[in-house]
């Protein structure tokens, strides 16, 4: 009984990290074909859409950790969008923190030194940094608000509205 409990706790769980990866990778692949199309008339050859995949893996991955540690929760009393706004911004730090690492990692491939790749995150400019995190802000908005919604009215009701 219990090995069935932990099978399906298991499923549940690859389950939960594929859709967030496929939600993150749209996000994020999309934002990289932006980056490309304003970049590539500076003579940027490519997109490295590779990146943003394993950016999204990761970030799916730590929103669930984060979800495990500071869980969405549902209080009738209050208001979701004073549920939602604390966790979001702590999910935006997790999302930004791998954003900032991911500029390291990415400098360190190409032998520029992870330090000073990191320092040149958001190309060093706070209205950069600012706007991403504004954009990794609104990714993330809608997830934990159908995550809030889902939790308030229920799997099934939510399942029904959403694809009949």
């Amino acid at each position: 009984m219990q090995n069935h409990s932990i099978t399906h706790k298991l499923g549940e769980d690859i389950q939960k990290i594929l859709i967030l990866f496929a939600y993150f990778s749209i996000w994020f692949s999309a934002l990289v074909f932006l980056n490309y199309s304003i970049l590539r008339n500076e003579g940027v050859p490519y997109a490295p859409i590779s990146l943003a995949l394993i950016k999204a893996l990761l970030c799916a991955k730590f929103m669930l950790l984060g979800q495990a540690i500071y869980p969405i929760q549902s209080n009738v009393k209050r208001g979701l969008i004073w549920q939602i706004l604390p966790r979001s911004l702590v999910y935006l730090l997790v999302v930004v923190l791998l954003s900032a690492i991911e500029s390291g990692m990415e400098g360190w491939i190409h032998h520029k030194g992870f330090i000073s790749s990191l320092a040149n995150f958001g190309n060093g400019d706070p209205i950069h940094i600012l706007a991403l995190c504004l954009i990794y802000w609104l990714i993330l908005l809608p997830y934990l608000t159908f995550m809030s919604l889902k939790l308030v009215i229920g799997d099934q009701e939510t399942k029904r509205i959403f694809l009949g």
